[in-house]
This record gives C-alpha cells, sequence and structure tokens, in this order.
C-alpha cells in the first residue's frame, strides 16, 4: 500500500475519533454543583427572591467568536428556553485570543480550575454535567439539553435573595442572603456564594462565525465568600456597548475534599491551573504533523515513480 494512502487512513481515524467522542455527557467530578441564577438589570434599582426549588439550571457555555459549531449550541440553548425550559444562560468567552475581545482572566480561571479548561463549544449544567460538542447525544442537542437541565440538585427548602441599588453608571450596592436545609452541604463542606456579571447582548461583526450580536457574555465574577447574608458595594465592568449589563446571585457547593486539600495545600486561590493543551484544538498538532508527513510522502513516492 502506497505510504501516503496509509497517512490518510490514520488521519481520518484520529478525526472520526475526535467526532465521535463529542456530545456525550459526562459528571464532573469533586468540584460541587451550582445553583442560583436570579437575574437584576444594573441600570436600575431592585430586588427579587426565588424558592431554591424554583431555580434555573445554571449553563455554563464555553464559546469563541470563531467558533462556527458553537452557532448550534446557541440555538439549541435559546430554543429550549424560549420553549419553557427553566435555565439561566452565561457565556464565558475564551480569554487571550485575538479574535474574540470578551475573555476575562477570572472565567478562564473557573474553567481551568473547575473542567480541566475549555474546548469550544462546551456547556455545563450546574456545575455538575458536562457536554462537549455540536454533535447531540440523543437525536437533538434540544433534546441534550432538555435532559440535562432537567436532573435535579435536590436543593430542598429555602430561598436566594438579591438586592442591587445603582448609585451612579458603573457602581451600586448589593445585598444578599440564602437560606437552605442543612443537609444540602455534606459534612466538611462548605457553601460560597459569588456575583456573575453579564452583557445581556454584545455587538462584534468581526466574529468569523456570524453571530454579530453575542449574548450572555460573562463580564466578571465576584467572590462574596461563605457568609449566608451580606452587603458590599460593587463597581462594574465596563460594557462592550449599550448599557444592558445584569448581575447574578450565584451559589456553589464546596465538597470537604475540596476544603481539605486546601487546608493541606495552603492554596485555595483561583489562579488558572496550567493545562496542557491549546483551548479546544487538541488534535491540531498532530493533524499538522500528519499532513506534512502525508505531503511528504506523497511528494517521496513521486520521486520514485
Amino acid at each position: 500500500m502506497r505510504p501516503y494512502i496509509v497517512l490518510v487512513a490514520i488521519l481520518f481515524s484520529i478525526s472520526s475519533i475526535h467526532s465521535a467522542s463529542a456530545g456525550t455527557a459526562v459528571e464532573v467530578d469533586d468540584v460541587g454543583a451550582s445553583f442560583g441564577g436570579i437575574t437584576l438589570n444594573t441600570n436600575t434599582s431592585g430586588n427579587i427572591t426565588s424558592n431554591l426549588t424554583d431555580l434555573p439550571s445554571i449553563v455554563e457555555y464555553y464559546t469563541a467568536t470563531w467558533c462556527t459549531n458553537c452557532v448550534y449550541v446557541e440555538h439549541a440553548l435559546d430554543d429550549i428556553e424560549n420553549n419553557g425550559t427553566n435555565i439561566q444562560q452565561f457565556h464565558f468567552h475564551r480569554d487571550q485570543d485575538s479574535e474574540d475581545p470578551w475573555g476575562t482572566t477570572t472565567g478562564e480561571a473557573r474553567w481551568d480550575n473547575r473542567y480541566d479548561g475549555g474546548q469550544p463549544p462546551t456547556v455545563v449544567f450546574n456545575g455538575s454535567m458536562k457536554q462537549v460538542g455540536s454533535v447531540p447525544e440523543s437525536d437533538s442537542l434540544e433534546n441534550d439539553y432538555i435532559a440535562l437541565a432537567g436532573q435535579s440538585l435536590n436543593l430542598g427548602l429555602g430561598s436566594s435573595s438579591m438586592t442591587w441599588v445603582s448609585t451612579t453608571n458603573s457602581t451600586g450596592v448589593f445585598s444578599w442572603s440564602i437560606s437552605h436545609s442543612e443537609d444540602l452541604v455534606p459534612d466538611g463542606g462548605d457553601l460560597v456564594s459569588m456575583v456573575w456579571i453579564t452583557e445581556r447582548y454584545a455587538y462584534f461583526p468581526d466574529g468569523s462565525n456570524g453571530v454579530e450580536n453575542y449574548p450572555h457574555v460573562v463580564k466578571g465574577i465576584i467572590e462574596l465568600g461563605n457568609s449566608s447574608v451580606g452587603t458590599m458595594n460593587l463597581t462594574l465592568p465596563d460594557a462592550h456597548d449599550g448599557n444592558d449589563l445584569q448581575i447574578h446571585l450565584i451559589h456553589q457547593i464546596v465538597p470537604p475534599e475540596i476544603i481539605d486539600d486546601c487546608e493541606v495545600t495552603d492554596d485555595c486561590s483561583s489562579e488558572p491551573k496550567v493545562v496542557e493543551d491549546d483551548k479546544g484544538l487538541p488534535s491540531i498538532g498532530i493533524v499538522a504533523v500528519l499532513s506534512v508527513s502525508i505531503i511528504a510522502a506523497i511528494t517521496t513516492q513521486r520521486r520514485l515513480e
């Protein structure tokens, strides 16, 4: 068999393996579930309270403005939300990307530390179930996401509340509280809260996937600690355009093994881990090497003929 035919077959096999692995939802181990998602617009003052059982499913979505396959994922998420599935979307854009203006250090650190890095498109439901790629596991992405959103966290009785008092266009006073049953947090674990700040829509016509108006863009994450109630002054990040920033109250269960690791290593920071890949393009190096090998093999074969 000619050498370049063998190399083409190998290249095709690797590509097929990578595609086949996409779309299978897997459980995220040992990081603790996320819940919450009550939302207020920052351009007006307001308050909101929700029973824990009525909270939306938290959808963390890792994306990029050049990611064509991400468009299918985004449409599927929008479709199930518009058709009544109770979800709250948060779109984390790839950081330090010359083709994407919205990545943040804190957002990237979250994906590195919790989910072993981001690969557009990736969707995580309630910090617990992760699905990579745009290939559905069932007959459609919509059905995949409805099933994942419907998995109960068994939050039990309790409520989540927040108040926002706007003082200027970029500052305000934020208050929060959460009540929950004792068995929500495992023995030795903890419950921490955060503010996630998003831009409802941000216009970027230079994205090569053609979306132009990008929704739910995560602009910042502010840690609130493990207090069940509190008040703090917030300075908002700059909006890309318009005046449509939103604030969301998020809670996260911290398993006891994470707390134990922090006590042993004395390192509970949110600094990103070093991830030995190139953010969602793990097979490019192999593909490039094989492509060069194929060209070399073809050239050599022609010389011998």
